[in-house]
């Protein structure tokens, strides 16, 4: 485990060097390298959904702090008053707020899976765009294989295409209006 910790580290250090990075050896015919999460999330297109969707999160979050912090509040007052008040008010208290514990945390797991499925389908959405993006700009590099370049430890930095692509991209895709998908109940 450590010696793997040391090669990869190793091998950092050299590609962060100027002179290794010159010496690469031509590029290989036919092998080209893309990164597909920068091209989403680097694209004008994916950076605006990127945007939106924290947005929507935000708007989540704020949604669901409001009740969140009542739930705290009034479960520290009830606890406050457990001594002092009568066991029956209590038991009622204590299971309406168990009820509303409860309808709280299914409107929490409602609007995480809405996140999700709107992150998926505009993932999905960029995706689809991408793909005819993809096949002309391989076509005209002539790429027999194209390699995600986030798992190769070097290649030769011509044999990118992920900039090319955002570019394309860039010029084709212009950000898209979407909103929370609703619920699927």
């Amino acid at each position: 485990m450590i010696w793997r910790l040391a090669l990869v580290a190793l091998v950092s250090a050299c590609l962060a060097s100027a002179a290794v990075a010159q010496s690469f050896g031509p590029p290989t015919p036919g092998v080209c390298f893309l990164s597909k999460q920068r091209v989403l999330d680097n694209s004008n297109a994916g950076a605006a959904a990127n945007q939106r969707i924290a947005v929507l999160r935000q708007a989540v979050e704020q949604e669901l702090s409001g009740e969140r912090q009542a739930i705290a509040n009034d479960a520290n007052v009830l606890q406050i008053q457990k001594p002092v008040i009568d066991i029956a008010v209590y038991q009622q208290r204590a299971g309406a707020l168990a009820l509303r514990q409860q309808a709280f945390q299914s409107l929490e797991n409602t609007r995480n899976d809405q996140l999700a499925r709107t992150r998926a389908d505009v993932t999905a959405h960029l995706i689809s765009e991408l793909a005819p993006i993809l096949a002309a700009v391989l076509a005209e590099h002539r790429c027999s294989a194209v390699l995600e370049s986030s798992g190769a430890y070097a290649f030769n930095p011509s044999m990118d295409l992920t900039g090319e692509i955002i570019g394309v991209m860039n010029n084709r895709l212009p950000a898209f209006p979407f909103d929370l998908e609703p619920d699927s109940r």
